[in-house]
């Protein structure tokens, strides 16, 4: 009642001298978010009917006299109707099936699963490939359809996280239960990143749009986590621990309205952690940065961004170890259009140090090197957005020029590339209920530092890089109400330093069986043809790969929660079946007790406890 009071409130009321009656209103769904683009019809009596849309914050108006209910339609929706009161705002509140919203795993549900590591909640997204590992480092991997055994890129709070010296986006440092949104998406994206972003790229933040979030957890784990603050500047704090590993975080963020529509973002963070016992090593590392982006909507949707981080690791045991260390600094700057055909342009440069060093016992003949280089990239990319009621095409091409400086021997051996990765992406939708998503693009996946000086000596070599062309294409279909059902096929030929090509092919379901009740359901086959490149670990793709999952919620809104799913993913290149779940229900307002069980390279945790959700 309380929200509902506020949002009347806020609504506007129409002006005293208004020449017609308006009728405004606005529609939410079940949890207060508003629904834009929901039709909405005003009735007359014998009148004929008006007609109009929600904006992007779900409100209407209706200028007629007459009208004495509103019925609202949206998709993925149930109808709703509501009487009219003259002089008064409607409010609508539809029950919207949320499951068909979105493929990945929504704010809700990273709440609520039961998986210490937010790759593995990700990896329920459909034709995800999750190769796991008992190794410490770089432990679990996400990629985009397959498309790239070394995983996709991790843009963590508006940081990428990105090894440079080893060639690996590591989820290794995040607590568990930290991140309140994660999303991976395409790998046709990578003209907006470069290197790394093969296999798509997972953006996560920490901090949620409207609430703060505690959580207080026991059992096999030991979880903590706290979020002080509002949207506008806000800290996140957390702590994992288990007789295995142990994880902590702090985040800052914060806003700042310039005038003008200007606004200016800082967020800041700091990670560590540590691996007591794995497969055949121990693991610490650290991971710190600092990023902060301006926005001048009214100056050609103008951004300027700006971030810097650092990291580094020490894995093995006795004399068998490797140390690790990286830095980045980096700078964009990009334009929007707007409109239904619109344009946009990006400048950007990322200079990047490392340093690897890897210890051998006095006994080896010959000790490897100690590797010391530089990166820099330097982006540009420009493109166009076409879209409509039956299309979204966005074509656009990056280029990118590379430029290595660094050895083993004190001696900077330089090297330089240049290349350009074009992208055509079209979702065309030739009615309501079938959409098409053709994709062609290319990628890139450049040496690692171990990979271009570890045996170089002060030989200048060439940059051998991989060069990645994907053509991929994915129906689905829709009853615009409770299911919707996709079938997937992608091809990446790789060139280069490796040659072959990994094809992929599924098919995914999502049933809204009830309002409170959903079944998502897919599986995805890959094959893998390109050779591990140097160094990098891999699943072995001549397994070629199946993995699936069958995931059923119920969810009652301010009730219980509950979660069943089986999956099968890869454990160091092995599949790995296994049955994960939690159960949660309501204790007196936002408080609500929590209990969830997982199967995590073969061991099962189970963890109970307490959480808070709300300002």
């Amino acid at each position: 009642m309380c929200a509902t009071a506020l949002l009347i409130t806020t609504l506007v009321v129409p002006p005293a001298r208004a020449q017609a009656p308006l009728v405004v209103g606005a529609v939410r769904d079940q949890r207060g978010v508003p629904v834009a683009g929901a039709a909405v019809v005003g009735r007359r009596g014998n009148q004929a009917p008006l007609r109009t849309t929600t904006d992007g914050l779900g409100t209407f108006a209706l200028a007629a006299s007459g009208v004495i209910s509103v019925l609202v339609t949206c998709r993925y929706c149930g109808p709703a109707v509501v009487s009219v009161h003259a002089g008064e705002p409607v409010v609508v509140i539809v029950e919207r099936y949320e499951a068909l919203t979105s493929d990945a795993p929504s704010s809700s549900d990273l709440e609520n699963l039961p998986y210490a590591h937010v790759e593995s909640a990700l990896a329920l997204r459909p034709f995800t490939l999750l190769e796991q590992s008992v190794d410490a480092y770089p432990g679990s991997r996400l990629s985009d359809r397959g498309l790239a055994p070394s995983g996709s890129l991790l843009v963590d709070d508006g940081a990428p996280n990105y090894d440079v010296v080893n060639g690996s986006s590591p989820y290794e440092l995040v607590p568990a239960q930290y991140e309140r949104t994660a999303a991976l998406g395409d790998a046709s994206d990578a003209y907006l990143y470069g290197d790394q972003a093969a296999g798509g790229t997972v953006t996560a933040s920490p901090f949620g749009g409207d609430s703060n979030w505690q959580v207080a957890t026991l059992g096999s784990d030991a979880i903590a986590r706290a979020q002080i603050g509002s949207d506008n500047l806000g800290a996140v704090l957390g702590s994992f621990t288990n007789d295995e590993e142990a994880r902590q975080r702090t985040d800052l963020s914060a806003n700042f309205s310039l005038g003008a529509d200007q606004s200016l973002a800082v967020a800041a963070g700091s990670e560590q952690g540590r691996t007591f016992t794995s497969g055949t090593s121990q693991y610490a590392g650290s991971f710190s940065f600092a990023d902060a982006t301006y926005a001048d909507p009214q100056l050609a949707n103008l951004y300027v961004s700006a971030v810097l981080d650092r990291g580094n690791y020490v894995l093995g045991t006795g004399q068998n170890t490797s140390t690790s260390v990286w830095s980045d600094s980096g700078l964009n700057i990009g334009i929007r259009s707007l409109g239904a055909v619109s344009a946009f342009a990006d400048l950007g440069v990322r200079a990047s140090t490392g340093f690897y060093d890897q210890q051998t016992p006095y006994y080896y003949y010959s000790p490897l090197p100690r590797v010391g280089a530089d990166l820099t990239q330097t982006r540009a990319n420009a493109g166009v957005n076409a879209s409509g009621r039956d299309y979204d095409i966005t074509a656009a091409v990056g280029t990118f020029w590379v430029d290595y400086a660094g050895g083993t021997t004190g001696v900077s051996a330089p090297a330089k590339a240049a290349l350009a990765l074009p992208s055509v992406q079209a979702q065309l939708f030739p009615n309501q209920r079938w959409s098409i998503d053709l994709q062609d693009s290319d990628s890139f996946t450049l040496p690692t530092f171990v990979d271009q000086y570890e045996y170089s000596g002060p030989i200048v070599n060439a940059v051998e890089y991989d060069r990645n062309a994907l053509l991929a294409e994915a129906l689905s279909y829709t009853d615009q109400a409770r299911l919707r059902v996709s079938l997937e096929q992608a091809t990446q030929r790789v060139a280069g330093a490796s040659s072959g090509t990994i094809t992929s092919a599924g098919i995914s379901a999502i049933w809204q069986i009830a309002p409170s009740i959903a079944l998502h359901a897919w599986t995805m086959h890959v094959t893998d043809t390109v050779p591990a490149y140097a160094l990098t670990t891999a699943y072995d793709g001549s397994m070629a790969p199946t993995v699936n999952a069958f995931w059923l919620t119920y969810d009652a809104p301010g009730g219980l929660r509950l979660d069943a799913i089986y999956r099968r993913d890869l454990l160091d290149g092995a599949p790995f079946y296994h049955v994960d779940g939690d159960l949660s229900g309501p204790i007196a307002n936002r408080l609500r007790w929590y209990a969830g069980v997982e199967d995590r390279t073969r061991r099962t945790f189970l963890d109970v406890g307490l959480r808070f959700g709300g300002h």
